[in-house]
């Protein structure tokens, strides 16, 4: 039986490679392996998660690579160049896998586990979620002329269950940690907004979102955990606003 745990994370790494290459080599046969490759992840991280679906562990831990997987290929659906392609293939690919096997060392083998690993892999995880679905979002209010209280509504939800995840993963009640799931959720939905007029391209806008949604999860949950102290908010400022500089001082504004 653990060997079948242990041999998981593999099997969930080719079926989200092979994919993503039917997608890349064969768009029209990639859409049909679609389907049939999300309910074959669906049903290894269950069986990894022991099938414990009253527990809010189990909806967590296969929320978060599952959001990953499926926000990732609204992004892809925009891309027309296939080195691109790959890097997301890959990307998303090893971050699926890698939280496989941390859920697999978390459940099956507790002694090889290291301590914050999901912690702070599903904090990277929602972080690239949500920039992978806003991007989706914003391009497909370029493209399809969608009114902006439609994403907004999704990218509300989003987050909401982001927050709810990371603050659960590091050991936050969800009633202590739902008023900041809530009040980041609608702060974030109203960036969206503000956002969507902004004269950049939708990478731009949502590279800027995902920084932002970062700044917001550390600093929260730093402030749940009573670990928020004037050095840790400085650094978390000072990078984020690094990585603003170089994304807008080197975005293409229209």
């Amino acid at each position: 039986m653990i060997l079948v745990h242990r041999i998981t994370p593999f099997g969930i790494a080719l079926v989200s490679i092979a994919a993503f290459a039917s997608l890349i080599y064969s768009p029209f046969f990639g859409m049909k392996v679609l389907i049939p490759a999300a309910a074959m992840l669906v049903f290894a991280f269950s069986r990894l998660l022991l099938w414990e679906f009253r527990r809010p562990a189990f909806w967590v831990f296969l929320g978060t690579p599952m959001l990953l997987w499926f926000s990732s290929l609204i992004f892809f659906s925009f891309l027309e160049d296939p080195v691109s392609k790959w890097v997301i293939a890959t990307t998303v690919t090893f971050g699926v896998a890698l939280y496989a096997e941390n859920v697999f060392t978390f459940y099956h083998l507790p002694s090889a586990y290291q301590a914050y690993a999901l912690e702070n892999l599903s904090l990277v995880l929602y972080v690239l979620s949500a920039f992978f679905f806003t991007s989706g979002a914003f391009g497909s209010q370029l493209f399809l002329l969608l009114p902006v209280w439609i994403p907004m509504l999704v990218v509300f939800v989003d987050v909401l269950f982001a927050t709810v995840s990371v603050f659960w993963v590091s050991k936050i009640g969800f009633e202590t940690g739902r008023p900041y799931a809530i009040v980041g959720a609608i702060l974030m939905a109203e960036l969206y907004s503000v956002l969507s007029t902004w004269p950049t391209s939708f990478v731009t806008n949502a590279a800027t979102f995902a920084v932002l949604l970062y700044t917001f999860l550390v600093l929260s949950r730093a402030n749940v955990l009573e670990r928020l102290t004037k050095k840790m908010v400085i650094r978390t400022v000072v990078f984020s606003s690094v990585l603003l500089a170089i994304i807008l001082g080197s975005a293409r504004w229209l």
